[in-house]
């Protein structure tokens, strides 16, 4: 059974908003049962189907923030000033925000849920990271594995 469910939302095909999917695929490649991996693609909504039954869930996706490019934020539902959009049925679909409320009016929201958000450069259509991002994505894939160190998935040295 994996201690941890992690989720990468955002789109291989727009730049840096891939950071979720990539880190996905960086995480398979530790090889780390302990782990559920999931690539929801780019519909934030569509995650709500993988809190169902869920104790511990990271969601990583690149979030607009403020903040310089490449930065990581791990933050809770409850600490984030999430901003829900003025037009939540725009052809982009609904965002994480959106699909937040919706999980905890639902009562869907896993036990524990912690959010990293990552700060992008770019998200044109190009099937690249910037820079500050692909050096974002080793930060975000040692996070994770700090956290399953929390929750007793990989030994301390």
């Amino acid at each position: 059974m994996a201690l941890l469910t992690i989720i990468g939302i955002g789109n291989r095909l727009r730049g840096d908003d891939a950071i979720g999917p990539l880190a996905i695929d960086a995480l398979k490649a530790l090889n780390r049962p302990e782990l559920e991996l999931i690539d929801a693609g780019s519909d934030a909504l569509g995650v709500l189907e993988y809190f169902e039954n869920k104790q511990r869930v990271l969601l990583i996706d690149a979030c607009l923030m403020g903040r310089k490019p490449g930065t990581v934020i791990g933050f809770e539902p409850a600490e984030a000033q999430l901003i829900l959009n003025q037009d939540p049925l725009s052809l982009h679909g609904l965002g994480l925000s959106e699909a937040l409320a919706m999980a905890g009016s639902l009562k869907l929201l896993p036990e524990e849920l912690k959010i990293y958000g990552i700060e992008p450069d770019s998200i044109q259509f190009e099937e690249q990271l910037s820079p500050a991002m692909a050096e974002a994505l080793e930060s975000v894939v040692a996070e994770v594995q700090n956290e399953l160190q929390k929750v007793g998935g990989i030994p301390q040295n």
